[in-house]
């Protein structure tokens, strides 16, 4: 073996031992006291708060524990849930000092870069599986709607994976394992850390997710100026009074430009209910101001 290979197999098993120390399985009992879901989470802090799937903990009533390496499970306590990005976040108070948090990554992922998935797929607990990001930007079907910003990787992830850490080589948070394609070979997913940075400190601050709507439904389209950029269009209408039309194009958001779907909720989420916002738009090519008034999403 190469100096150079064996440096970096030295480096990828220091980057599996230190995130396997912060990694947990998640187990608990539903109503009928009969065992839920086996899953996987990862410590996010010094507080003790843990990320998981919301689905993991859908169902649990009662017996919620977590289990890091080598110690006894512990009982830990939901925090919060936003089931329109399957995120949770968990307590638990008794943290070994060795068990250090995972760092979230803010710089996003790259097509290509080597990542690392950890959890206890099928109940084997503290298994390990290596691949590459696969795709960018995926969607994930999740009840009425999408997850956006999804990483797809050909690492192994299989039920059980879920909740558990996606990191990069250094050990960052690349994303959140969230689910696989069944019909199909090495095609997993997981939540991006841009949604993560984003939904869990809310999460820890107030327990869920307010969202805001503008009262439309829209898409992602190339712009029809001719120029190879993707915009925002509107699809549908929602509410009478809105001054939206179809096919408007909105470039941006009280002066934030938006060219993802993630742009626009990313700040409606901010935005408080009830105030007006401006939306910059074209109607074919004339450029328009309107104003916008932010509602709550039911």
């Amino acid at each position: 073996m190469s100096n150079a290979l064996l440096a970096f197999s030295d480096q990828l098993v220091a980057t599996i031992e230190r995130t396997r120390l912060a990694t947990v399985t998640v187990s608990g009992m539903t109503t009928n006291l009969m065992g839920g879901g086996m899953g996987s989470g990862w410590l996010y802090d010094d507080s003790g708060h843990i990320v998981t799937n919301a689905h993991v903990v859908e169902g649990i009533t009662r017996l919620l524990q977590v289990q890091f390496s080598g110690q006894k499970s512990q009982e830990a306590t939901i925090v919060g849930v936003d089931r329109a990005c399957d995120l949770a976040v968990l307590r638990c108070t008794n943290i070994d000092q060795s068990r250090c948090p995972l760092t979230v990554r803010t710089i996003p992922a790259r097509l290509g870069e080597i990542c690392i998935t950890l959890g206890s797929p099928l109940r084997y607990r503290e298994s390990v599986s290596m691949g590459i990001i696969s795709g960018l930007a995926r969607q994930l079907p999740n009840g009425d709607g999408f997850i956006e910003e999804i990483l797809q990787t050909d690492a192994a992830i299989n039920p059980g994976n879920s909740g558990g850490p996606l990191v990069d080589a250094l050990g960052a948070v690349l994303g959140v394992n969230v689910a696989r394609r069944s019909d199909a070979d090495n095609i997993g997913f997981a939540i991006a850390a841009e949604l993560v940075n984003d939904i869990v400190p809310e999460l820890i601050a107030h327990g869920s997710i307010l969202r805001g709507t503008m009262g439309i439904s829209i898409a992602e389209s190339w712009a029809p100026d001719g120029t190879e950029r993707q915009v925002i269009t509107v699809q549908k209408i929602n509410t009478a009074q809105s001054l939206f039309q179809i096919n408007d194009t909105i470039l941006a958001l009280d002066d934030q430009p938006v060219t993802r779907r993630y742009d626009v909720r990313k700040y409606l989420s901010r935005a408080r209910i009830g105030t007006t916002i401006t939306a910059s738009i074209l109607r074919g090519f004339t450029p328009l101001s309107i104003p916008v008034v932010v509602s709550a999403r039911v």
